[in-house]
């Protein structure tokens, strides 16, 4: 299986429009007209923070995902890692700021294996992490040093040790699950941290490169 693998508090109006799935009078292309007058993402709004119980639960079928988010859910084929596809569920497919995609077990879905964000998604994870984080960020947040895979490869910029770091032991029985990568504006890529390898974040070369969060996910043990 790939890796790609809550209370919802209300705070607003403009919260409720933009996020809740259980509107049964609001459409796609009503939701699309509010997505597009939202102001910058909050992140610190717990309608957008990913943990293990929101917005999707280890226990929740794609059949019960469906009757929830109704027309804002969807069966498809995702992205996986070395090309492949997997059968899913794309939640908010049509609006980049809110798309989340669901990864599962087992054929029928019944066992969430994995809630992945990554692309413009506005969602964020344990600490305020989210997509464009600094490396910085991530290690100031797990308050240690961390290992991560060499850069630009199948598998490049995974954490792959947290050091038991607070990022280690976040609040549930979930895992959380970080890629970094090197963004447009980022810095040169040494040969030293390229490729199937294992680097630290304390390295000057791994700095000097700028990377960012480009890809977060929780999720859990296969049952």
């Amino acid at each position: 299986m790939s890796r790609y693998l809550a209370g919802f508090m209300v705070l607003s109006l403009l919260v409720i429009a933009a996020c809740s799935p259980r509107s049964p009078e609001e459409t796609p292309a009503a939701s699309e007209a509010v997505a597009s007058s939202l102001p910058p993402a909050d992140y610190t709004s717990l309608a957008n923070v990913m943990t293990c119980d929101w917005p999707v639960k280890k226990t929740d079928p794609a059949e019960s995902l469906l009757a929830v988010y109704k027309s804002y859910a969807q069966v498809t084929t995702i992205p996986g890692a070395e090309g492949t596809e997997e059968k899913g569920v794309v939640l908010y497919g049509n609006d980049a700021r809110r798309k989340i995609e669901l990864f599962f077990y087992d054929e029928a879905m019944t066992q969430v294996s994995t809630v992945l964000v990554r692309g413009d998604s506005q969602w964020s994870g344990p600490k305020g992490l989210h997509l464009g984080s600094t490396l910085a960020d991530v290690e100031a947040a797990n308050e240690k040093p961390f290992k991560l895979g060499g850069f630009d490869w199948d598998y490049g910029g995974y954490i792959t040790d947290l050091n038991r770091g607070k990022l280690a032991k976040i609040k549930g029985k979930c895992t959380l699950d970080i890629r970094l990568g090197i963004p447009e504006n980022g810095g040169p890529v040494a040969d030293s941290i390229e490729g199937e390898r294992t680097v630290i974040s304390t390295d000057p070369a791994v700095i000097a490169a700028r990377p960012v969060v480009q890809e977060l996910s929780v999720g859990w043990s296969k049952p």
